[in-house]
Protein backbone atom coordinates (compact mmCIF):
# COMPACT_ATOMS: atom_id res chain seq x y z
CA UNK A 1 0.00 0.00 0.00
CA UNK A 2 1.43 3.36 -1.05
CA UNK A 3 1.61 6.21 1.43
CA UNK A 4 -0.47 9.23 0.44
CA UNK A 5 1.74 12.24 -0.26
CA UNK A 6 0.41 15.63 0.80
CA UNK A 7 0.83 18.55 -1.57
CA UNK A 8 3.37 21.11 -0.39
CA UNK A 9 2.01 23.66 2.09
CA UNK A 10 0.85 27.03 0.84
CA UNK A 11 2.53 30.23 1.94
CA UNK A 12 0.15 32.61 3.71
CA UNK A 13 0.25 36.30 4.46
CA UNK A 14 -1.20 37.72 7.66
CA UNK A 15 -3.71 40.28 6.37
CA UNK A 16 -4.51 41.71 9.78
CA UNK A 17 -6.00 41.25 13.21
CA UNK A 18 -9.71 41.90 13.51
CA UNK A 19 -12.56 41.61 15.96
CA UNK A 20 -15.84 39.90 15.22
CA UNK A 21 -18.93 40.29 17.37
CA UNK A 22 -19.64 37.05 19.21
CA UNK A 23 -22.98 38.03 20.71
CA UNK A 24 -23.94 40.86 23.05
CA UNK A 25 -20.96 42.99 23.98
CA UNK A 26 -18.53 40.13 23.37
CA UNK A 27 -15.95 40.38 20.61
CA UNK A 28 -13.60 37.64 19.50
CA UNK A 29 -10.17 38.43 18.03
CA UNK A 30 -9.47 36.79 14.68
CA UNK A 31 -6.33 36.78 12.53
CA UNK A 32 -7.06 36.74 8.82
CA UNK A 33 -4.64 34.83 6.60
CA UNK A 34 -4.59 34.87 2.80
CA UNK A 35 -3.07 31.92 0.95
CA UNK A 36 -1.51 31.75 -2.52
CA UNK A 37 -4.92 30.93 -4.04
CA UNK A 38 -6.38 34.13 -2.48
CA UNK A 39 -8.46 32.13 0.01
CA UNK A 40 -9.09 33.91 3.30
CA UNK A 41 -8.59 31.79 6.41
CA UNK A 42 -9.85 33.09 9.78
CA UNK A 43 -7.95 31.92 12.86
CA UNK A 44 -9.56 32.85 16.18
CA UNK A 45 -6.97 33.71 18.82
CA UNK A 46 -6.78 34.95 22.39
CA UNK A 47 -6.67 38.67 23.13
CA UNK A 48 -3.02 38.65 24.29
CA UNK A 49 -1.94 36.85 21.12
CA UNK A 50 -4.05 39.18 18.97
CA UNK A 51 -2.32 42.20 20.51
CA UNK A 52 1.10 40.59 20.04
CA UNK A 53 0.41 39.77 16.38
CA UNK A 54 -0.99 43.27 15.78
CA UNK A 55 2.15 44.83 17.34
CA UNK A 56 4.41 42.70 15.14
CA UNK A 57 2.44 43.59 11.99
CA UNK A 58 2.45 47.31 12.74
CA UNK A 59 6.10 47.43 13.83
CA UNK A 60 5.26 48.51 17.37
CA UNK A 61 8.01 47.86 19.88
CA UNK A 62 7.03 47.36 23.49
CA UNK A 63 9.13 49.27 26.06
CA UNK A 64 9.72 45.92 27.80
CA UNK A 65 9.96 42.55 26.05
CA UNK A 66 6.71 40.68 25.55
CA UNK A 67 6.64 36.91 25.94
CA UNK A 68 7.07 36.49 22.18
CA UNK A 69 9.93 39.02 22.08
CA UNK A 70 11.61 37.17 24.95
CA UNK A 71 11.28 33.82 23.19
CA UNK A 72 12.82 35.14 19.95
CA UNK A 73 15.65 36.86 21.88
CA UNK A 74 16.33 33.69 23.85
CA UNK A 75 16.54 31.61 20.68
CA UNK A 76 18.87 34.16 19.08
CA UNK A 77 21.13 34.23 22.15
CA UNK A 78 21.43 30.44 21.85
CA UNK A 79 22.32 30.66 18.16
CA UNK A 80 18.90 29.45 17.02
CA UNK A 81 16.17 31.05 14.95
CA UNK A 82 12.54 30.51 14.07
CA UNK A 83 12.63 29.17 10.52
CA UNK A 84 8.91 28.74 9.88
CA UNK A 85 5.42 27.92 11.09
CA UNK A 86 3.15 25.35 9.49
CA UNK A 87 -0.57 25.31 10.27
CA UNK A 88 -1.07 21.64 9.59
CA UNK A 89 -4.42 20.55 11.00
CA UNK A 90 -7.91 21.63 11.95
CA UNK A 91 -9.91 19.42 14.29
CA UNK A 92 -13.19 20.42 15.88
CA UNK A 93 -12.60 24.08 15.07
CA UNK A 94 -9.14 24.03 16.67
CA UNK A 95 -6.10 24.71 14.49
CA UNK A 96 -2.80 22.94 15.10
CA UNK A 97 0.64 24.14 14.07
CA UNK A 98 4.30 23.23 14.15
CA UNK A 99 7.03 25.73 14.84
CA UNK A 100 10.32 25.04 13.04
CA UNK A 101 13.48 26.14 14.82
CA UNK A 102 16.92 25.98 13.23
CA UNK A 103 20.15 25.69 15.21
CA UNK A 104 23.53 24.82 13.72
CA UNK A 105 21.89 23.76 10.43
CA UNK A 106 19.66 21.30 12.31
CA UNK A 107 15.93 21.78 11.95
CA UNK A 108 13.63 20.90 14.87
CA UNK A 109 9.84 21.04 14.97
CA UNK A 110 7.73 21.60 18.05
CA UNK A 111 3.97 21.63 18.56
CA UNK A 112 2.65 25.18 18.81
CA UNK A 113 -0.57 27.11 18.91
CA UNK A 114 -0.95 28.86 15.56
CA UNK A 115 -1.33 32.21 17.34
CA UNK A 116 2.03 31.85 19.10
CA UNK A 117 3.63 30.54 15.92
CA UNK A 118 2.38 33.53 13.92
CA UNK A 119 3.57 36.01 16.56
CA UNK A 120 7.03 34.41 16.58
CA UNK A 121 7.28 34.10 12.78
CA UNK A 122 6.31 37.74 12.26
CA UNK A 123 9.01 38.86 14.71
CA UNK A 124 11.57 36.61 13.03
CA UNK A 125 10.70 37.23 9.40
CA UNK A 126 9.99 33.51 9.03
CA UNK A 127 7.44 32.14 6.56
CA UNK A 128 3.98 31.05 7.67
CA UNK A 129 2.46 28.19 5.70
CA UNK A 130 -0.75 26.16 5.79
CA UNK A 131 -1.68 22.72 4.50
CA UNK A 132 -3.95 23.18 1.48
CA UNK A 133 -6.69 20.92 2.87
CA UNK A 134 -6.84 23.07 6.02
CA UNK A 135 -7.11 26.26 3.93
CA UNK A 136 -9.85 24.76 1.76
CA UNK A 137 -11.79 23.47 4.77
CA UNK A 138 -11.65 26.71 6.76
CA UNK A 139 -11.66 29.52 4.19
CA UNK A 140 -14.33 32.22 4.33
CA UNK A 141 -16.21 34.22 1.74
CA UNK A 142 -14.91 37.73 1.05
CA UNK A 143 -18.42 39.11 1.52
CA UNK A 144 -18.19 38.12 5.20
CA UNK A 145 -15.38 40.65 5.70
CA UNK A 146 -17.92 43.42 6.21
CA UNK A 147 -18.53 42.12 9.75
CA UNK A 148 -14.86 42.45 10.72
CA UNK A 149 -13.45 45.53 12.45
CA UNK A 150 -9.75 46.20 12.99
CA UNK A 151 -8.56 45.18 16.46
CA UNK A 152 -7.06 48.66 16.93
CA UNK A 153 -10.65 49.91 17.42
CA UNK A 154 -10.72 47.94 20.68
CA UNK A 155 -7.22 48.66 22.03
Amino acid sequence: MEEEVSPPPLKVEVKGVYAVHAGGDMVAPVVLLEDEASRLVPVFVGLAEAISIHQALSGQVSPRPTTHDLFVSTLESLGARVSGVLIDDLDGGVYYARLSVSIDSVEREVDARPSDGMALALRSGAPITIQERVAVESSMDRKDLDDLKGIENYL
